[in-house]
């Protein structure tokens, strides 16, 4: 059968470079030991022990390098049960070999007995070693493709998993996208902008605005600790848990208490959640609020003072016991309320320095900015600050007083 062009690149021709710096080696030591005998018994068949050196080794270590094949799946001892016989046999065959060839060469040939009794102990050393040589070779080679094939097989299944684990992570970051609100409730007197970006393909970050009636929005955001696939599964309870709670009659601390006395029964102890709800009256412009554990929200004024709402509460998921309590702010046209994750403010640049809510108030723009306009400031001045490498989930809601 004709030999392909892969198969011949793959393993063939490997192998014959393999037998040549074997036979380079045999050679070396053919001329070595010829020249070692020429000096110590100069009446030695010289000649003769080249021509053998030079060929037997070469003969055995490809005698041993095919037979391999046939003894070689047998384990210890039996493997060298078979493997000696065939070496005795190949090596007594190659010097019978040599010494008819000798014979024909030399002009006074001596007998058979004499060349054979003079030389065969060489003859002996040098094709025990090549066939053992051939011997080791063909082993390691076979247990090399063996293992290869082994390590090639776990690479197509790590590359078959991985992709699956790629197609599922791209499908739960759309699920995840579509738990975020698509659009935006607004009001004459309220206009509303977000923007979310996780640091991975999902995250643990969370904003969402609910209509509570026809002048009340309710905006929260929210940070469950942790990143990736056990995050977004976290997140993804706390909007279906907000959705229910966020009624119209609920203050902003009901909401909180009622989260987390949720989540502290539904997520596992080393995990917790950052929540800042507010409900903003368009008509009255009137704020109230509560922080449970989250960055203080920023009430950029529209006399260019900036508050700060820290809020009286603790993280969700930690203590049942945990009180809420409401705060209260009046607002009025041109103010801007800037809801964010810990992602913002402690996105960092190459000299591991901190965005920091500062910068945010300097970047967002002069008062009376719409909601969008300022939500691209302050996203485009974060991402070139770090550069684009965001550590963490990046999530910003911007609400402007009409």
């Amino acid at each position: 059968m004709a030999l392909s062009a892969n198969s011949w690149k793959t393993i063939w021709l490997p192998r014959f470079r393999r037998f040549l710096q074997i036979e380079q080696g045999v050679v070396f030591v053919g001329v070595l030991i010829s020249a070692l005998l020429a000096v110590l018994k100069p009446g030695a068949p010289i000649l003769f022990l080249g021509v053998c050196i030079l060929t037997l080794g070469n003969l055995v270590y490809l005698l041993q390098t095919l037979a391999v094949r046939f003894y070689g799946k047998w384990v210890f001892p039996w493997n060298w049960v078979m493997f000696l016989p065939i070496l005795a046999a190949g090596s007594f065959a190659s010097t019978l070999a040599a010494v008819t060839l000798l014979r024909w060469m030399l002009p006074n040939p001596p007998s058979y007995w004499d060349l054979f009794h003079e030389s065969w102990k060489i003859v002996l050393v040098i094709s025990m070693g090549t066939g053992i040589v051939g011997y080791t070779v063909q082993q390691v080679e076979d247990k090399l493709k063996a293992k290869n094939k082994l390590l090639e097989q776990a690479v197509e299944r790590s590359t078959v998993a991985l992709a699956q684990q790629e197609q599922e992570l791209t499908r739960a970051c759309e699920i995840q996208a579509g738990l975020l609100p698509k659009v935006l409730p607004q009001h004459p007197n309220l206009d509303l902008a977000g923007a979310w970006q996780p640091a991975r393909t999902v995250g643990g970050d969370y904003f969402d605005v609910v209509q509570l009636d026809e002048d009340r929005l309710g905006i929260c955001i929210g940070d469950v600790s942790g990143k990736g696939l056990t995050a977004s599964l976290l997140m993804a309870n706390l909007q279906a848990a907000f959705r229910a709670y966020a009624t119209p009659e609920a203050t902003p601390a009901a909401v909180c208490a009622k989260l987390n006395a949720f989540v502290c029964g539904n997520v596992a102890s080393d995990k917790f959640i950052t929540f800042f709800y507010a409900i903003v009256d368009a008509r009255r412009r009137t704020l109230i609020y509560e922080n449970a554990g989250h960055c203080p929200a920023l009430l950029l004024r529209r006399a260019g003072a900036a508050d700060s709402l820290c809020g009286q509460g603790g993280v969700l998921g930690v203590l049942p016991e945990w009180t809420y309590a409401d705060s209260t702010k009046q607002l009025v046209a041109g103010d801007r309320l800037l809801l964010f994750t810990d992602g913002v403010t402690e996105a960092e640049n190459q000299q591991a320095v901190e965005f920091g809510p500062e910068r945010i108030v300097q970047v967002a723009g002069p008062s009376g900015s719409s909601a969008a306009e300022t939500k691209r400031r302050v996203m485009e001045e974060v991402a070139k600050f770090c550069n684009g490498e965001f550590r963490d989930d990046v999530t910003l809601v911007v609400a402007a007083i009409r």
